[in-house]
């Protein structure tokens, strides 16, 4: 039951809410629609306040995110070069090497030569690492230039056939030209520039000691002949034909007179044909003698 103050009140309240009108409100739903998205499209964003402290460590946690992300990708770039795949063939001594490069390129290893070169060259070059001598026939890709890198001295080329001469015995790296066009850059070269431009049956020989690059006329074909076993000589000094035959058959020969070296003779020899047998027939009509000592040849005024 209610107490007397209550029912009182109860009765001034009743009083007051009769004295209230509510008018009802007449809209119509399309233009409150309008209203409504007119005020979330165009109505002003409020900036909510945030301390400083805590803006400036978002601006550092970013940082360190773009700083880790990029490392990341610095470290897989660098970790997926440093998997890829070399290859490296040497030949054995007394023994020639036929190596088939992954542009099918074909590369001849003379005897104790050897080439390093990825399973899969790059987008940008066909680039390999030698040393010793080799022929090289080059496939043809004007988009990517084939380098072949040495001890002191690069060879680049588009597609060609040339020899490289490269013994760590000797200071003298020798480029010679068959076909097409090869460019020649020294180690200390940083212009980009090459110090020679090789033209068919033209050699560079170049000193790695005192860089000093020295370009002369030759007969190609004198160095591609320890490939194919032919030897053509024509009015060529002994010397000349002693080297080739020395490459050709991986023994040092040596020419004791200066004067029997510069003889000229010409001459053909074929790959069937020992090296005894070649010295034999030279040996009469050029008039020297040659013995063996320690697997090395002398040869000497009769």
């Amino acid at each position: 039951m209610k107490k007397h103050d209550d029912i009182i009140g109860d009765e001034k309240l009743q009083k007051y809410i009769e004295r209230v009108h509510f008018v009802p409100i007449v809209s119509d739903p399309n233009t409150l629609f309008d209203k409504v998205c007119y005020r979330i499209k165009c109505g002003r964003s409020r900036t909510i306040g945030v301390s400083s402290v805590w803006k400036y460590l978002s601006i550092a946690a970013s940082l360190a995110l773009l700083i880790v992300s990029s490392l990341f990708i610095i470290s897989s770039s660098e970790k997926n070069v440093s998997q890829m795949s070399y290859l490296e063939v040497k030949s054995i001594s007394g023994s020639k090497t036929r190596v088939v490069l992954p542009d099918s390129s074909v590369v001849w290893l003379n005897s104790n030569a050897s080439i390093r070169y990825p399973q899969v060259f790059t987008s940008q070059n066909r680039e390999v690492e030698f040393t010793g001598e080799a022929l090289f026939s080059i496939t043809k890709d004007k988009e990517k230039p084939f380098i072949v890198v040495m001890d002191g001295m690069k060879v680049e080329v588009l597609g060609t056939v040339f020899n490289i001469h490269s013994d760590s015995k000797t200071d003298i790296i020798e480029t010679t030209l068959l076909d097409g066009t090869v460019a020649v850059f020294a180690d200390n070269n940083n212009t980009g520039k090459a110090d020679v431009i090789l033209s068919p049956n033209e050699q560079v020989l170049y000193n790695r000691t005192d860089g000093e690059v020295k370009v002369q006329k030759v007969s190609g074909a004198l160095y591609s002949a320890w490939v194919n076993g032919v030897f053509h000589f024509e009015n060529n000094t002994l010397e000349e034909v002693m080297r080739t035959l020395s490459r050709a058959f991986d023994v040092s020969i040596h020419i004791e007179s200066d004067m029997l070296a510069k003889k000229k003779f010409t001459a053909q020899f074929f790959h069937h044909e020992t090296l005894d047998e070649i010295l034999s027939i030279l040996q009469v009509s050029a008039k020297y003698k040659y013995q063996k000592v320690k697997g090395e040849i002398y040869i000497t005024n009769k």
